[in-house]
């Protein structure tokens, strides 16, 4: 029975990390796409030490898309860089700075946007005699119904 408690505590202190450094991370959107992590280095380094400064950037292009993450090792640290550069203007953009939040999955498939609750659309006879897409001679007059 010892052993059941020491392995349910052994396995929450992993979620409580991760609760504690989410805390200290932060979201930074709408930066200008040639910013680098040096870049994000720079602009938070004057609110505390950082872990880590990263800029998301396509997987084949490798060009940023527009926003990074922060890691302070302080929340109190990460909570001033929060209230002072969120809406400060960089390169003509108003950045967005706030706490991280956990990722979360996305489904990959299946009723995107509310589709799938929409009845299906009627199908149109097709014609198979091609009396008003064709002159006397057989030859094609090209698509008189509008379709492709």
């Amino acid at each position: 029975m010892a052993n059941d408690t020491d392995t349910n505590s052994t396995k929450t202190a992993p979620a409580n990390d991760r609760a504690a450094s989410a805390s200290n991370k932060v979201y930074v959107g709408s930066l200008p796409y040639d910013w680098t992590a040096e870049n994000l280095e720079e602009i938070f380094k004057p609110f505390g030490r950082l872990t880590s400064a990263t800029v998301v950037a396509d997987q084949l292009t490798r060009r940023s898309k527009g926003f990074g993450f922060v890691e302070f090792e302080s929340p109190d640290d990460a909570k001033k860089a929060i209230a002072e550069l969120n809406g400060h203007s960089i390169e003509g953009r108003s950045i967005l700075v706030r706490e991280a939040r956990p990722h979360t999955e996305r489904s990959s498939g299946g009723d995107k946007g509310g589709n799938g609750s929409r009845a299906p659309r009627e199908r149109q006879a097709i014609l198979l005699d091609n009396a008003e897409s064709t002159d006397t001679t057989g030859r094609s007059y090209g698509n008189r119904r509008g379709w492709w």
